[in-house]
């Protein structure tokens, strides 16, 4: 089967609704199966902010500071965050700090993004500000906060989930950043008011990231609170904005870019959406300063506030903290050696029921290598030699509960 790559992206400014697939690459169903899910929503993690301090058992101070993500401000472990009245609030305030940009790197190291020299690790910093993130990770639910944004030149609020490498993921509920007008001036009468939505993605872990944003003019948010929320199920991601959707996302589409309904037919083609993220992610709350020609500037007010009255996660019931995976990160029962491997690689079921399991392996560019869909031992040698050395992904299909689990394959 031919590579198949389908680029379909909308770019919304003042839209109510959007559905994206930004890029694609052909996916062959190994049987029958349904993806959606309308079971109950439970409640599974909520912090209302009722204390007088940060919660440490929900909550960790997030990264000191992003040196490559051109933001200026350090986050402290604490002063620019306070929990009063019933809220969170992140303070970015204009201060002068002397400190390390990563904690552990000594003073003079020199920092790079790529091959670009961010300067010295010990630096000046002219803004303080806050970066909490949670505890644990979560994976397939419903994602919400109640939020008040601050209002002012280079302020950068976010509200995202974040899954790390070597598997980048990353959805953003919600960015507001500078913006400009048709002649690409700054724009102060759209500030707090343009709502970014974003997934970042790295498909096939080569450490290129792209990145597929959506973004509409709302009202100002900075006016009061509004519940941002995202859904993100096995077959599709939704953002909503005080229960009104925004945009969609889903896993699978036809061959003619339509979204797949509830059923996935046994050997049909479809179009697997790159952007869709794969494991469960930290939930993050910052306050980011921009640089540059997005800096602040005299009018913008300092101190200010991100204030969140609450944060909440539900899972569908009955509830399952993780339903995809990749099987080199987490512990799992189905073991995959060796890897990397010369052509030849076992997959060992142990303990669980092998038949209930497909497998499929597919190349980097999703042409269909070889399948398996009746296992008759819960030992399975696959033979790989007759392909060129590279990346593989093995795909385990369970037939009961309809979860995949991928496994990245190395062939040397």
């Amino acid at each position: 089967m031919e590579k198949l790559t389908f680029i379909f992206l909308m770019i919304c400014s003042s839209i109510i609704y959007a559905q994206t697939l930004c890029d694609g690459v052909p996916f062959v169903s190994l049987g029958t199966f349904n993806v959606c899910n309308t079971d109950p929503w439970v409640l599974v993690f909520e912090d209302n902010f009722n204390g007088d301090s940060l919660d440490l058992s929900k909550w960790s101070y997030g990264w000191r500071n992003l040196y490559c993500n051109d933001e200026q401000q350090y986050y402290t472990s604490g002063d620019n965050i306070e929990v009063s009245n019933g809220t969170l609030k992140l303070i970015a305030k204009r201060d002068t700090i002397y400190a390390r940009a990563v904690d552990w790197l000594p003073d003079d190291e020199i920092l790079y993004c790529g091959l670009t020299n961010r300067g010295q690790n010990a630096r000046y910093f002219y803004y303080t500000s806050g970066n909490i993130q949670t505890i644990r990770t979560f994976s397939y639910g419903k994602f919400e906060a109640r939020i008040k944004i601050p209002k002012g030149k280079g302020f950068w609020p976010a509200f995202w989930m974040f899954g790390g490498d070597p598997v980048y993921n990353e959805i953003d509920v919600f960015e507001f950043v500078n913006e400009n007008d048709n002649e690409g001036n700054y724009d102060s009468s759209k500030l707090s008011k343009v709502h970014h939505m974003t997934i970042h993605y790295d498909f096939d872990g080569d450490g290129n990231k792209s990145q597929c944003a959506t973004k509409y003019t709302g009202v100002d948010f900075s006016q009061d609170f509004h519940v941002f929320s995202l859904i993100w199920d096995e077959n599709k991601i939704e953002w909503y904005v005080d229960g009104i959707l925004k945009r969609t996302d889903y896993k699978y589409y036809t061959t003619l870019l339509q979204p797949t309904g509830c059923t996935i037919n046994a050997n049909m083609i479809y179009i697997l959406n790159k952007i869709y993220t794969k494991d469960p992610m930290y939930i993050i709350l910052n306050l980011a300063i921009q640089s540059g020609s997005n800096s602040p500037n005299s009018s913008t007010p300092f101190p200010s506030q991100m204030e969140v009255d609450w944060v909440k996660y539900y899972q569908r019931n009955p509830c399952q903290d993780v339903n995809i995976a990749d099987a080199s990160q987490y512990p799992l029962d189905i073991k995959i050696f060796p890897n990397p491997n010369e052509g030849s690689f076992i997959v060992d079921f142990g303990s669980k029921d092998y038949r209930n399991y497909n497998i499929a392996v597919t190349d980097m560019e999703g042409k269909l290598i070889k399948s398996f869909k009746e296992l008759n031992s819960s030992t399975l040698n696959i033979d790989l030699s007759d392909n060129t050395k590279g990346v593989y992904v093995l795909y385990l299909l369970n037939n009961q509960d309809k979860n995949i689990i991928t496994h990245k394959i190395i062939l040397q």
